[in-house]
């Protein structure tokens, strides 16, 4: 309850009644049962669990599915410094949770993210965990195309030697351009992983989609050819389709010269790589997107830059924020470095923004990583790294006094597959102060 009061009636700027003022301080009041239902809140939308805290809260609300990140070693609240009897450190894959996961190569970065993963995907094993409603994944990477090029790892989540653990299965969908290399990288991952190549049809290019792939931005410095264009996409309005709109525009591309005519078609280049074309025979299209199903776009071309890729990108998430799945969607933002911009007005920022606050999101390399998104990260998993620009762009974006040198110095020195973790919804039970609900550094 709010600390506001309505008061219809007042005598000298008092209320009309004693009664009325009883009245409203018992509505006040806390009441025992809006504070056990607070604490129940706190429990099952923690991210983070320590074992105790579970046992003792969350298992009796009847939140039961979680998966096991790994066990910790100590955790540092702002005044003391803990250690646990049962270290084991929960994942709770019933509440939605944003994390960055950073680190150098072979520090264990990818394992942390695949380890994620199989909390969210592999059901049946009680080793990890305890899941009864697998997610819906999607997977944005974006790396070397060519024959060189490696698979994306997330996709490694296909393949297990062991018959009792039943892997996801994982759609990659890829460059029409690079469809039979791309095959052949994912063929040795075995006949789980399908690869397809991306094709949009008219139906899911909205206004904005289309928008995204002519990579049009701000109309204020746009040449004469893209004013046309978005007064072509207002004319239209809600009645947009991509058929009425090239209907329009080659009525007016008449009046063009040939520098305006290079200029569109080079614009349109890319629309028309990623749409589906009619003339060609193509498989059955199915969903993209599926309750216990990994969706990987993998946009690792030769033909395809770092910005053409963000466009795609942008439209396959607003896509996957519409799908209706049955089930909880995770997002992970693959090497996000090698195509996210630091600016915080690209349109994929924009839709991450948008989309962070309400599904679980995971990025990689921070100083590519707006602020704006590191500022709505829950926790953060610090993996060994040297660079002191890593260290002061993070801790700028993070609930914790990191004031002194020895936080850095023991990201310096972690092994491989140990993380600093900076959660501060992370939860525990502490012997002296009882339950703890503030901002704890794992070790």
């Amino acid at each position: 309850m709010g600390k506001f009061t309505l008061l219809s009636e007042r005598t000298n700027g008092e209320p009309s009644s004693s009664a009325s003022l009883q009245d409203e301080l018992e509505l006040l009041e806390d009441c025992p049962n809006e504070i056990q239902s607070s604490k129940a809140h706190d429990t099952t939308t923690a991210p983070l669990i320590m074992r105790d805290a579970y046992i003792a809260g969350l298992k009796n609300n009847g939140a039961t599915q979680y998966g096991v990140l790994g066990k910790t070693l100590t955790v540092r609240g702002p005044r003391a410094e803990d250690s646990f009897e049962d270290d084991r450190l929960y994942v709770n894959t019933n509440a939605p949770f944003s994390a960055i996961v950073c680190g150098v190569q072979g520090s264990g970065k990818s394992h942390t993210v695949s380890v994620l993963l199989e909390n969210m995907f592999i059901s049946g094993v009680g080793a990890i965990g305890t899941l009864q409603k697998p997610l819906s994944g999607l997977i944005l990477h974006y790396g070397e195309g060519g024959s060189s090029g490696r698979p994306c790892e997330v996709a490694w989540l296909a393949v297990s030697r062991f018959k009792a653990v039943h892997p996801p299965p994982v759609k990659v969908y890829v460059s029409s351009s690079s469809l039979n290399t791309m095959r052949k990288i994912y063929a040795p991952l075995g006949s789980h992983i399908q690869v397809e190549p991306l094709c949009f049809t008219e139906t899911e290019l909205d206004a904005a989609a289309f928008l995204s792939m002519m990579a049009v931005g701000s109309s204020e410095s746009a040449p004469l050819y893209i004013q046309i264009l978005l007064s072509i996409l207002r004319d239209l309005g809600e009645n947009f389709t991509y058929s009425a709109f090239q209907t329009e525009l080659d009525s007016r591309k008449r009046t063009f010269n040939p520098a305006q005519v290079a200029g569109l078609e080079q614009r349109m280049s890319l629309l028309k790589a990623f749409m589906f074309d009619k003339k060609k025979k193509h498989p059955k299209q199915t969903s993209r997107f599926a309750p216990g199903q990994i969706t990987i776009i993998d946009l690792s071309d030769p033909f395809t830059d770092s910005a053409s890729a963000c466009g795609l990108f942008e439209i396959i998430v607003r896509l996957f924020t519409r799908a209706e799945v049955g089930t909880g969607k995770v997002l992970v933002v693959d090497e996000a470095h090698k195509y996210l911009t630091p600016g915080a007005t690209s349109g994929l920022t924009q839709s991450l923004l948008r989309l962070v606050l309400t599904h679980d999101q995971s990025l990689a390399e921070p100083t590519a990583i707006p602020p704006v998104l590191l500022d709505l990260c829950m926790i953060s998993i610090m993996h060994r790294f040297s660079s002191p620009a890593w260290w002061d762009h993070l801790v700028k974006h993070v609930s914790a006094d990191f004031s002194g040198r020895e936080a850095f110095d023991k990201v310096v020195t972690l092994g491989t597959g140990e993380a600093l973790i900076i959660a501060p919804s992370a939860l525990g039970c502490f012997k002296e102060r009882g339950w703890s609900d503030e901002s704890a550094i794992l070790y």
